[in-house]
């Protein structure tokens, strides 16, 4: 009792920490265990990937499983325009795998797409017909029961503006090439016509000398 009223300041300030800390790691192992029973039941990620050596352009697409059970999935890509685009079938064939391989995810494992950026950008182009506006895309997941997960893939639309905005202007640059192609051929054959004037006036103009010549010489 004489070390505690001695030392009084202390041991509150050290209990203040103490429950401060327990505070802290109730919390954590709170948050840790509202995700862990989540009724989510998968998470999907979506990142752009540049290959530094072949200078690929891809879109990574992480399924995890965030359920307690294994879980089965039958389709997964983006949603846009409310279309699906579907990349389970691209999945199998990149992996070696035949179309009645079922693929199951572990519980707290995931599952890694790699989609080519060029491709999914071909096909929002053509449902975009024309426009260069990229509307949101959201990434999806699809269960054995039918069940289907969105999220938000704010980096892939980001990314696909990106590239359409460079076929826009690398397309621009074509149309300017050809107009002054077409210019520069246009203006060749000006010159052209301009010189073959010329050649038939002096043509014109000698055979005019040729006869005036010929009639000097038949009069004498």
């Amino acid at each position: 009792m004489v070390f505690i009223e001695e030392n009084f300041e202390y041991v509150v300030t050290s209990l203040l920490i103490f429950i401060t800390v327990l505070i802290l790691i109730i919390f954590r192992y709170n948050i840790y265990l509202t995700k862990f029973f989540s009724n989510k039941k998968f998470r999907v990620n979506s990142k752009y990937e540049l290959e530094p050596l072949t200078g690929q352009k891809s879109f990574t697409l992480n399924i995890f499983n965030n359920n307690v059970n294994d879980s089965r999935i039958i389709a997964f890509g983006y949603i846009y325009n409310n279309h699906n685009i579907d990349y389970y079938k691209t999945y199998l064939k990149n992996n070696n795998l035949t179309e009645t391989t079922k693929i199951i995810i572990p519980s707290r494992d995931c599952v890694i797409g790699k989609i080519d950026a060029l491709n999914l950008k071909t096909i929002i182009s053509d449902m975009n017909k024309g426009r260069k506006r990229v509307k949101r895309i959201k990434s999806f997941v699809s269960d054995s029961q039918g069940l289907t997960y969105k999220s938000k893939a704010s980096m892939v639309s980001k990314q696909l503006s990106c590239l359409l905005d460079q076929d826009y202007l690398k397309a621009q640059e074509e149309k300017k090439q050809i107009r002054l192609k077409l210019k520069a051929e246009k203006l060749e054959l000006k010159r052209k016509i301009s010189i073959d004037r010329k050649l038939k006036r002096k043509e014109k103009i000698n055979k005019i000398k040729l006869k005036i010549k010929s009639f000097r010489k038949n009069k004498k």
